[in-house]
């Protein structure tokens, strides 16, 4: 190649280059004029505030929602652990309240004056005891089944809203 050829070449070059992009270069400038000429349409401007506007409403009442079932299940919560506290205390007070018994029967009995009398004090002390102590199971357990009927009706009532709220959305 002669020296002639190569500088006919270099200057063909940023031609050839220039010819390749102009269509790009030209649907570029006509794009630049179009972009000033665009505008988007204010129905579709009040469309999207519309949305936005709902979507926050929405927002808003799933927060409140979410707080009033937190605040359910928090107070559900702590009535089982109040019950259980009442139910562990209640098992104290028994015990205290046994051996109490247990104590005044053993001076009952120490103080018979036969073993057929003995025998009577310690049956009547047996009746007594299992008696007391019934009733305070009994006592018990209704005391941890309202509490768990109360807590599962709540928890039930928070699930239901958060179903309808879901059905609304």
């Amino acid at each position: 190649m002669t020296e002639k050829t190569a500088k006919t070449k270099a200057a063909e070059a940023p031609k050839a280059e220039t010819t390749a992009f102009a269509p790009v270069a030209q649907i570029l400038e006509t794009l630049k004029g179009a972009q000033e000429k665009l505008q988007v349409p204010t129905a579709a401007r009040d469309f999207v505030k519309r949305n936005a506007e709902t979507a926050k409403v929405r927002v808003a009442d799933a927060e409140t929602s979410v707080l009033n079932a937190t605040a359910t299940v928090e107070k559900a919560l702590v009535a089982v652990v109040g019950a259980g506290a009442s139910v562990s205390r209640g098992l104290i007070d028994a015990t205290i309240a046994n051996v109490t018994l247990t104590l005044g029967a053993v001076q009952s009995i120490a103080d018979a004056s036969s073993p057929k009398d003995a025998g009577e004090r310690y049956v009547a002390y047996l009746r007594e005891l299992g008696q007391t102590n019934l009733t305070r199971a009994q006592d018990a357990f209704n005391t941890v089944r309202q509490v768990a009927t109360d807590g599962a009706k709540s928890l039930q009532a928070e699930v239901g809203k958060f179903g309808s709220f879901g059905k609304a959305a």
